[in-house]
């Protein structure tokens, strides 16, 4: 063989294996695809009413808050107005480095304000883990976590201490995520549609098929003993997602009450929400480097899916920028292959490429955002509704605004330190919300 047809012998290999690994990557993304599909499919059943609980448990209440004078007025108002015995509750605001009156208005509306200033550890990680140093933690039986800029509904605490007796092995348990000001703009709405899908489709279809959920950073119940056994000592800019993997890890789960519901605000700016969601993915990507090898491991030793399933999830950022890379890279090699390399090829093999590498996944992109548009809402409102169909385009406008933040995060990701606070500004009470 001369070095003419081993430079080509070298091009024809190197040109199968590139196609191999293209098809093998697609096919491990379809099969995954249809898993998560399967799963989701369990969130068109509902949970099971629970019925009264026995005894009434003690929550502490604790809210981190960095100057959020204008927004936290009405969250105590709804904690305050809990269908719940006040004599069962406490609500403690953890005031992290607050130069505005956010302790003063928290003692006025009968809250015990700790006040935190510390310039080197600063963010709700920190704040939180000096928090449970304050707080009295053996006096309760849970502790309940809130942002400064949530609602809670009235039959929040009730809703869980009727879920805690009802299952008694529950170390972690979710609320719903509701957003207080869907109607603000696009982006709110985005967001929204976003969550009414994910509470509906990811959490609670997770929790009816018994695998894991996971914990949203807010409108969430951790007993006390899960606490003294798992601690806080959390590393990364999602301690709610770290929390939930190390719980998961340790041999528990989240659950999901689908009858405890909170709002939470959303930016209104894209500034605001790029810097937000960068956030989250930093953490995600910390989460899955750390924590990514123990949760497939321990699945392999033990079989259990709900080990399978964290692993996905942590990888899913990385799938997402895995499954744009191969879709380029599919319609470069289809162009090359049959342009170039094999013009003579038939058009059936070439429609078949196209369809893998592009068609399915527009296609797919276009369904699961009409499937957001209308199953999301009308769960959510529980009647059928296309009131949001409208907005499907802007929804997939949204969705395209991820691909930049998801390649950046992936490079920011070793930076757990650095943590930017999202502005709050919707001071709006929960009659206003449910109007």
């Amino acid at each position: 063989m001369d070095k003419t047809e081993f430079f080509y012998w070298c091009i024809w290999w190197g040109w199968w294996i590139i196609q191999f690994v293209l098809y093998t990557l697609l096919g491990a993304l379809m099969c995954d695809g249809f898993y998560q599909i399967i799963v989701s499919l369990r969130g068109f059943w509902n949970q099971k009413k629970m019925p009264p609980a026995k005894r009434y448990r003690r929550f502490a209440v604790l809210v981190p808050a960095h100057n959020e004078e204008a927004v936290l007025s009405p969250l105590l108002d709804s904690l305050a107005g809990q269908n719940y015995p006040k004599n069962c509750y406490k609500v403690y605001v953890s005031c992290d480095n607050c130069t505005d009156g956010t302790a003063a208005l928290a003692r006025s509306k009968g809250a015990v304000a700790l006040e935190r200033f510390d310039d080197e550890h600063n963010g709700k990680t920190w704040n939180v883990r000096w928090a449970l140093t304050q707080i009295p933690l053996d006096d309760y039986d849970a502790l309940t976590m809130f942002d400064a800029d949530n609602l809670a509904e009235r039959n929040f605490l009730m809703a869980m201490n009727n879920y805690m007796e009802l299952h008694p092995d529950a170390e972690a348990i979710q609320g719903v995520l509701d957003v207080k000001n869907p109607d603000d703009n696009w982006l709110t709405r985005s967001y929204a549609m976003a969550y009414w899908f994910t509470n509906r489709f990811w959490q609670l279809a997770r929790g009816l098929w018994g695998l894991s959920c996971t914990l949203g950073g807010t409108g969430l119940v951790i007993r006390m003993a899960t606490l003294e056994r798992i601690g806080w000592n959390l590393q990364s800019l999602t301690e709610d997602l770290e929390m939930s993997t190390r719980l998961i890890l340790s041999g528990s789960r989240v659950h999901w009450n689908d009858a405890a519901v909170i709002y939470d605000e959303k930016p209104q700016d894209m500034r605001v929400s790029v810097r937000q969601r960068t956030r989250w993915m930093q953490g995600h990507y910390w989460v899955f480097w750390h924590y990514g090898r123990p949760a497939l491991k321990s699945f392999f030793t033990t079989g259990r899916l709900q080990y399978l399933d964290l692993f996905l999830y942590l990888l899913a950022p990385a799938k997402a920028c895995l499954g744009i890379v191969i879709m380029i890279a599919g319609m470069a090699f289809t162009l090359v292959n049959n342009m170039v390399l094999y013009p003579s090829a038939d058009v059936p093999h070439t429609a078949v490429d196209w369809v893998l590498f592009f068609g399915l996944p527009v296609v797919s992109i276009i369904a699961f955002c009409l499937l957001c548009a209308i199953a999301g809402p009308s769960f959510h409102e529980r009647k059928f509704t296309l009131r949001y169909v409208k907005y499907t385009l802007s929804y997939f406008w949204f969705g395209l605004t991820w691909i930049p933040i998801l390649f950046r995060a992936a490079f920011l990701a070793k930076d757990q330190g650095k943590w930017v606070k999202t502005e709050h500004t919707r001071g709006i009470s929960l009659d206003e919300v449910k109007k």
